[in-house]
Formats: C-alpha cells, sequence, structure tokens
C-alpha cells in the first residue's frame, strides 16, 4: 500500500489578512493552521532612504497530503487575491515525514517529489543580522525576504546571569528565488555572514513545488 505523500503550504500575507485566512482554511477543514507574526523586507531604495521599507506580514502554513494541499492553496490564492501586487505569496515544499499530527498516520516519504522552478532559501542567524542577510540576498539577485524570529541553543553562544543559561535569540530569513539565482544568492549571504565561522549561522535550501503570486510580486 503507497502511503500518500505529504507537503507544507506556506501563506506570506499581509497582517490584517492573517486571521481571516485561518477562518477560511478552517471552513475547508484543514487539520490544523498556524500563524506566525514576520516582517518583510520591501527592495525599495526610496522606501528605504524614509526607513518604510519592512512591513508586518504573517506566515500562515499548514500540512495535507500534496494533492489536496496544492488544491486548498490555489483555492485560497484565488480567494484572497494573492496573484495581486502586494497581497501577498504561497508556495508548497514537499515533506520527507510527517510526526505526530493527530489527523495524520506518521509517515516517511521516500518517493522523488518533481521539482518546480523556484527555490526557498533558509537563514538563521543571531539576532541583528537579518537586515544583513536581506541585503547580501538583494544585492545578488534577490527581491526581499521574510524575517522571523525565534531562539536557539548553542555551546557556543550560551551566557549566563548568576548561573542562570540564556538561550541566545535567533532570526530566520527565508527568501524565495528563481532557481538560476540560488546559488549566487547563497554565495552572496555566505560571504557576507561568514557563515563558516563558529556561531554566526546556518544556510539550508528546499526545493518549491508550487508558487503563485511570485512573478507578480517580483514586477
Amino acid at each position: 500500500m503507497t502511503m500518500p505523500a505529504y507537503s507544507i503550504v506556506y501563506f506570506v500575507v499581509n497582517y490584517d489578512t492573517g486571521a481571516d485566512l485561518i477562518a477560511e482554511l478552517h471552513h475547508v477543514d484543514v487539520p490544523g493552521a498556524t500563524a506566525m507574526a514576520a516582517r518583510g523586507s520591501v527592495n525599495s531604495r526610496l522606501l528605504s532612504l524614509l526607513c518604510l521599507d519592512e512591513v508586518r506580514k504573517e506566515i500562515v502554513f499548514f500540512i495535507d497530503e500534496t494533492e489536496r494541499a496544492g488544491r486548498i492553496m490555489r483555492e485560497m490564492v484565488e480567494r484572497f487575491k494573492l496573484a495581486k501586487k502586494h497581497r501577498g505569496i504561497a508556495f508548497s515544499v514537499p515533506l520527507a515525514g510527517v510526526f505526530g499530527a493527530r489527523k495524520m498516520k506518521d509517515v516517511s516519504q521516500e518517493e522523488e517529489v518533481s521539482e518546480g522552478m523556484w527555490q526557498v532559501i533558509y537563514t538563521v542567524v543571531n539576532k541583528g543580522d537579518a537586515k544583513s542577510v536581506v541585503d547580501a540576498a538583494n544585492a545578488a539577485g534577490a527581491r526581499g525576504g521574510t524575517i522571523l524570529h525565534g531562539r536557539g541553543s548553542s555551546v557556543h553562544n550560551e551566557t549566563t546571569i548568576f548561573d542562570f543559561p540564556i538561550e541566545p535569540e535567533k532570526e530566520m530569513v527565508f527568501v524565495l528565488a528563481p532557481k538560476e539565482k540560488t546559488d549566487d544568492i547563497v554565495a552572496s549571504i555566505h560571504q557576507a555572514l561568514r557563515i563558516d565561522e563558529p556561531g554566526r549561522g546556518i544556510i539550508f535550501v528546499m526545493n518549491v513545488t508550487e508558487a503563485h503570486g511570485l512573478a507578480e510580486q517580483n514586477a
């Protein structure tokens, strides 16, 4: 018996859209959807000079069987007009495994998944370095990125206050890029952030199997 393939679908939308998108996903019986606050970087010299180049965003994501996930993604793209400029983007990434989800059986994905024309570049760096990541990516042909905040624990960076360990804050930047630009963008980030040095960060790249709104946003 062939196990179903699963994908994770990401929506990057304006801050006031996330709640409505979550509600619509619930209406179509999506088995759990999550929203996270983020900020986006608009590649505009004028906005940058006016300190208006960062905008509030929300990332909404869910996991489902690949075929159904794609169908729901396209429905939401149409419903929220994400193909229009500055409305948002949506893309899906195949998963190698899903474990612990109540409505899904634990499964490891072994079959090959078709590759699309886009890739997502994730860069995890120390707090305060995300802007440098976006600048380096833009210098190599990217059109901005989305920034998330989090915490990491590392033996290289751990500090203490009265013997209490403090975990260093992290920032994660993800950039959507055409495959032909990925190597240049990764190299630019790698060099600018000195990723080879201990504790500086990490970069990883994943294939995007389906994407909406990217060409329009980059126009």
